[in-house]
């Protein structure tokens, strides 16, 4: 089905398994300076997360879905972008994952973008799937290359213009496949996450113990003195 009308707000909730998010950076270095702000105390705090930690914890979890252009309020909104700009993402995801450890987890994830479609009716919205292969005549010219992992592109300058559309991205993560080893993927930033009710929890080494079931385990950039822990605990317990 390429077309449906969907009735607001959407009948999910944030859990250990859906997220919403109302922007589209992937990566810390994709998020400018004015995406932070400095506390009292002289801290800087992020007021945007990348996307990459909630991609982490759904692979370290049990899977899960990104609803990008979703509001708290669990009202579909959309994303205003350019169809290069689509292209730009599908870039910045690929770069993104090549920059996970200890491979990249491009085949455990899916994208599909709708078009979000406004109606007179406020409480419904249509949404139409997008078939990145059909070029419009409102489409801008292709560009040839993207600057992706970064906090600009050319792309960018097209926001806000005509021939830009509201969409609706979902992203989805498999979860891990049961028989295999398993594996504690890091995001970019060498950091490992886990998918707990609404939130995304950094593991640290007593977590990694709750997380052991088995030796056959990958752990990637550990220090020595934390494998020569997590090997004594397997031995005695």
């Amino acid at each position: 089905m390429n077309k449906a009308i969907v009735k607001l707000p959407l009948a999910i909730e944030e859990d250990v398994h859906n997220e919403f998010r109302m922007h589209t950076k992937l990566m810390l270095t994709e998020l400018g300076k004015f995406q932070s702000k400095q506390d009292k105390d002289g801290s800087i705090r992020r007021t945007l997360q990348p996307i990459s930690k909630t991609i982490c914890s759904f692979l370290n979890t049990d899977g899960g879905r990104l609803f990008l252009g979703v509001n708290d309020d669990k009202i579909i909104k959309g994303i205003t972008m350019s169809k290069n700009m689509l292209y730009h993402f599908f870039g910045s995801l690929r770069h993104m994952c090549e920059k996970f450890k200890p491979f990249s987890p491009i085949s455990r994830i899916k994208v599909s973008i709708l078009e979000v479609i406004p109606m007179d009716d406020k409480t419904k919205v249509k949404l139409k799937k997008v078939d990145m292969d059909k070029e419009e005549v409102t489409d801008f010219p292709k560009l040839a290359n993207h600057s992706v992992g970064g906090f600009f592109c050319d792309c960018f300058k097209e926001i806000n213009q005509a021939a830009t559309k509201q969409y609706l991205f979902i992203v989805q993560v498999a979860a891990p496949d049961p028989n295999a080893a398993t594996v504690i993927y890091q995001n970019e930033e060498g950091l490992a996450y886990r998918r707990r009710l609404a939130s995304n929890k950094c593991v640290y080494l007593d977590d990694l113990r709750r997380m052991m079931h088995e030796r056959n385990r990958l752990f990637v950039d550990l220090h020595d003195e934390v494998r020569h822990e997590i090997d004594r605990f397997i031995k005695f317990h």
